[in-house]
């Protein structure tokens, strides 16, 4: 497996590491110039520079103040012999910034096409209104990740009739363009079920299954409504799937790389425990082997009790390496009163996460549109 930083060298960057997005908490910011400081490992005695800067020598470490360049910065660290070469991104533009995203969804869709006849907009669906409400209220914009089909589950307390993308209507075509500013979506995975169907399945399998929710969004919503962006089904993904989606369009993978209580990975692809636990302190990072951005989803906000909403928020606003860009997440089925786990307060959940973002100053937006375009 690709060591990611680079400690098997021995020259290699303490910090950045390849592939970093640096926000203003990690250097000094000036109307003239973002700097950072370059810390290098290397042998004692050795004579380091960084992109030709002079390095000092703490006793452990070299490090230099190096000014980055817009977007996107390559550092070479040397002693003449040995070297590190390392690229890192300047996210500064994302700042104050938050997106709502959604897992699971297909069940918004049923009702949509059950009601083509009565329904004059897709927003008199009661699951779509919320975030309509958000938006409107607070700027907020949701990007839904969807299921291609979905059949009768134990999980809900009622039956529930076959329903697959390909049934939904287009009558609201138009109506999804004119919001596509705002509201976007994504493949997610064939099914809810099996569970992690990604974790150790072929590329050939995830692009299929990919292709079809993505042929589908542009049929009933318009290719202004297809994002660049996902978070796969339980996030558990080898590299093979997550270069197929790259190579589908796919330019950035949302998870938690976060570890459960046993310590296991929690939706953060396949990646080691180390690279885990760094991209899970940050907002951003980056694969730059295989050009895949990845995005921290910050808060899971029906796993907890509505009360412990915005506590959890605050406590995420005092890390200033994950208050940059908030990424807050839901998942449809808790809408529902006839699931099993059904939370009454989803809308307020929504509307009130919103509502504290925007009231600390956060503005509403899709990272893709500040980073990948």
């Amino acid at each position: 497996m690709t060591n990611f930083f680079h400690d098997d060298k021995p020259l290699h960057f303490i910090f950045p590491i390849d592939g970093d997005c640096l926000n203003s908490f990690d250097g000094i910011v000036t109307k003239e110039a973002f700097k950072i400081k370059a810390v290098v490992f290397a042998a004692p005695g050795s004579h380091v520079t960084v992109n030709g800067a002079e390095t000092e020598f703490d006793g452990k470490n070299y490090s230099a103040w190096i000014t980055l360049s817009p977007k996107s910065t390559v550092l070479t660290a040397t002693d003449g012999v040995n070297s590190d070469v390392i690229k890192v991104f300047d996210v500064r533009q994302t700042e104050k910034k938050y997106r709502i995203s959604s897992d699971d969804n297909i069940l918004f869709l049923r009702d949509i096409n059950n009601h083509k006849d009565t329904y004059k907009s897709i927003f008199e669906n009661p699951y779509l209104a919320v975030y309509k409400r958000a938006h409107d209220l607070y700027g907020a914009k949701a990007h839904i990740n969807l299921f291609y089909e979905t059949d009768e589950l134990n999980t809900f307390k009622q039956n529930r009739e076959y329903f697959n993308l390909s049934m939904m209507t287009d009558k609201f075509k138009p109506e999804f363009e004119q919001n596509s500013d705002w509201l976007r979506f994504s493949f997610h995975a064939n099914a809810e079920y099996p569970d992690k169907p990604y974790r150790h399945t072929s590329a050939l399998r995830i692009a299929q299954d990919a292709q079809k929710v993505m042929e589908q969004i542009k049929r009933f919503a318009g290719d202004k409504s297809l994002a660049k962006v996902t978070t796969v089904h339980w996030g558990e993904a080898t590299r093979d799937c997550t270069v197929a989606l790259r190579k589908l369009g796919y330019r950035a993978l949302a998870g938690y790389f976060e570890f459960t209580s046993d310590k296991k990975p929690l939706v953060a692809y396949y990646y080691p425990d180390n690279l885990i636990s760094h991209v899970g302190a940050r907002d951003f990072w980056v694969n730059t082997q295989d050009d895949i951005l990845h995005a921290r989803i910050d808060l899971v906000m029906n796993a907890f009790k509505y009360s412990d909403l915005i506590p959890r928020l605050e406590k995420i606003r005092q890390q200033p390496h994950r208050a940059g860009f908030l990424e807050l997440m839901i998942h449809e089925q808790y809408f529902y009163p006839y699931y099993s786990r059904y939370i009454p307060e989803f809308e307020k959940i929504v509307t009130d996460a919103a509502g504290w973002a925007y009231n600390n100053g956060y503005t509403g937006a899709f990272f893709s549109d500040l980073l990948l375009d």
